[in-house]
């Protein structure tokens, strides 16, 4: 009998994400070393894309020696459901845009060193930056395509809010390089995108969401 056989998807499951978590935290220990400074808000880019780099890796050993699934289906919803997906997502993004505009305003009334900022263009003066629409592409598909819908595989009765907040509480663990205010903003959007998905099983509409949560902020100033 082989190892793919004996592996329960249960187990599969549970193993990747406590690999996963230890991986995290042996980047994190070693990064000081490796990058030559301290782990800090200007280079954490760079743990984001180690962290991506080791999620690839694993997902394809554990989906080659395992039953646990890479679920491409993700990418090619149904017409309708994308139609739905994009369209929940779009009025997401605008509301959030808005609010974050709010936010720009009333930073400026307060603190004089933002009202200095120009709205347009600090994007392009952060490198990472660059890298942020592949990146909310590959967190996305991995969040959803793989974890989320491993969980709920490996639940003997499925359970909506359990897969959701799970997946949610990984991807907060997975942020432990980063500030707390940080880690729970990441846990948030993978919670409030996972209902999304597990409603549509589309992840386009998580994606633009990603994308203009990460994209907007540093476009109008409101963080650098």
């Amino acid at each position: 009998m082989t190892h793919r056989k004996r592996l329960t998807p249960a187990l599969a499951t549970l193993l990747f994400l406590l690999v996963a978590v230890a991986c995290q935290v042996v980047v994190i220990k070693i990064f000081p070393s490796v990058v030559g400074q301290s782990l800090v808000e200007d280079n954490a880019y760079i743990l984001t894309r180690i962290m991506e780099g080791y999620l690839i890796v694993l997902s394809l050993i554990f989906a080659f020696f395992t039953r646990f699934k890479i679920h491409f289906e993700c990418l090619t919803p149904k017409k309708e459901m994308l139609k739905k997906d994009l369209i929940a997502a779009g009025i997401i993004s605008v509301s959030l845009i808005v609010i974050l505009v709010i936010i720009r305003f009333v930073q400026n009334f307060f603190f004089p060193e933002i009202a200095e900022r120009p709205w347009f263009g600090l994007y392009l003066t952060t490198y990472m930056r660059w890298f942020y629409p592949i990146s909310a592409v590959l967190q996305e598909l991995f969040v959803k395509g793989i974890v989320e819908d491993n969980i709920t595989a490996s639940c003997k009765k499925y359970n909506m809010h359990f897969s959701v907040w799970m997946t949610g509480l990984f991807f907060f663990v997975l942020h432990m390089g980063y500030e707390l205010p940080m880690m729970f903003g990441a846990a948030v959007l993978c919670i409030a995108t996972g209902y999304l998905y597990e409603k549509t099983k589309s992840v386009w509409g998580s994606i633009l969401i990603h994308f203009v949560i990460g994209f907007v902020p540093k476009i109008i100033g409101v963080t650098r």
